[in-house]
């Protein structure tokens, strides 16, 4: 079983039945989705919304939302937050400060972070891409506030991965969709954060092709782990946090 914590939607390049088909190709069971529009297009992230809860509609069990909102757009997000949730039904709210050019530190970013704790809402972000999307920028939203779940999307990528381990053994509210770090980094994650905040995310979505997918699978067959670590990653983690914040 697997439950893929970081996943994507582009408009027009997969109908919801060629996704799905994808998923079972690999025996991916559950996806955490967010919609590519909302984290690219300044001012469009409702119509994004919008677009995801259409694509997961009759598949929630499986297609497990997250909406976008843009933190540049001010205090009107605060508002679709609460239409996400109330409406749409989304378990969550990915962030990309690099893309949308927005600084985690700051008000706006306090209340969105307020709305998602008072909504059991959990945050991914994408990390590891300075200069406002750097690992430790976003552990510090963490350490201001306990409540939240924030998951950082990449594990740091390639050069701030130490700086995600790092986070997450000090902060319990921090976990990691391990997304980008290479195989030799991936095995010092899972032997150095504790076990129960490691989830497995592929960044499937962006287009067309499977071999992302594909690639981000095959690359834990060469990490050396306990199968009950393994089981954690892959899908008891994610379950989890999904079973505590309903």
């Amino acid at each position: 079983m697997t439950i893929d914590t970081h996943t994507h939607i582009n408009e027009g390049i997969y109908s919801t039945g060629e996704y799905l088909s994808v998923l079972d190709t690999y025996s991916v069971s559950k996806v955490w989705i967010s919609s590519v529009g909302g984290i690219t297009a300044h001012g469009k992230y409702r119509e994004s919304n919008e677009f995801l809860y259409r694509f997961c509609k009759g598949h929630e069990d499986r297609l497990i939302g997250f909406c976008s909102v843009n933190p540049n757009c001010g205090m009107e997000v605060i508002d679709e937050l609460k239409k996400c949730k109330e409406v749409y039904g989304f378990f969550g709210l990915k962030l990309h400060p690099w893309l949308q050019g927005f600084p985690v530190p700051s008000r706006i970013m306090d209340l969105i972070t307020e709305e998602c704790i008072r909504n059991g809402m959990p945050m991914i972000f994408h990390d590891g891409t300075p200069p406002y999307s750097s690992t430790l920028q976003i552990a510090n939203l963490a350490e201001r506030y306990p409540d939240a779940i924030i998951i950082l999307g990449h594990s740091g990528l390639i050069e701030m991965y130490d700086d995600a381990i790092s986070a997450a053994r000090r902060l319990k509210n921090i976990y990691l969709s391990v997304c980008g770090p290479s195989i030799c980094q991936l095995q010092k994650i899972v032997s150095s954060v504790p076990d129960d905040r490691v989830m497995f995310g592929s960044d499937f979505g962006f287009s067309k092709s499977i071999n992302g997918l594909k690639y981000r699978l095959d690359m834990w067959n060469y990490v050396d782990m306990e199968e009950s670590l393994r089981n954690k990653l892959f899908y008891l983690n994610a379950e989890a946090l999904m079973g505590g914040l309903k």
